[in-house]
C-alpha cells in the first residue's frame, strides 16, 4: 500500500519523528517528510503533496495538529488524517472530520492500522462530498 503514498509526520519531538520515519519508510515503504511543528508543517504543505497527514495535538507554540490538519484540508480535501496524543484528555469530537486518532504510546502495527484507516476514510469523505 505505502510503495507511492507520501507521508507528512507533524510533532515537536525529534525522536518520535525519527521513529515514525524510520518505520513508515523501513516497514511501510513510503516516502516521508517530517516537520518539526506547526511552522515547519505549513511550509512543507506549501512544498509537498501529501497522501497521508500524522499531527500530534499539541505542538509547541500557538497552532495545534488539529490546525495544522484543517489548513491541510483546505489545501488538499482528499488527504488522509491520522491524530495522535499522549493527551488522554483529546476530545474526539474536535478532530477533524473522517480522523483517526491514535493515542501515545503506540507501535509500528497500530500506526499502519491507522493509515490504513485513514486512507479509507478519505476516500469515503472525499466520495460523499463530490455527492453533495
Amino acid at each position: 500500500m505505502g510503495a507511492e503514498k507520501v507521508v507528512l509526520i507533524v510533532d515537536d519531538d525529534p525522536s518520535v519523528l525519527e521513529t515514525m520515519r524510520i518505520l513508515l519508510e523501513g516497514k511501510g515503504g513510503f516516502r516521508v517528510h517530517g516537520a518539526l511543528g506547526s511552522h515547519s508543517a505549513q511550509r512543507l504543505l506549501g512544498l509537498v503533496a501529501p497522501d497521508v497527514l500524522i499531527a500530534d495535538v499539541v505542538l509547541a507554540g500557538e497552532t495545534t495538529g488539529i490546525d495544522v490538519c484543517e489548513e491541510a484540508l483546505r489545501m488538499q480535501p482528499e488527504l488522509a488524517l491520522v491524530v495522535i496524543s499522549a493527551d488522554s484528555r483529546a476530545d474526539a469530537a474536535v478532530m477533524p472530520r473522517g480522523s483517526v486518532y491514535l493515542r501515545k504510546p503506540f507501535g509500528g502495527v497500530e500506526l499502519l492500522g491507522a493509515i490504513d484507516a485513514a486512507v479509507q476514510r478519505a476516500r469515503a469523505r472525499s466520495a460523499s462530498d463530490s455527492t453533495i
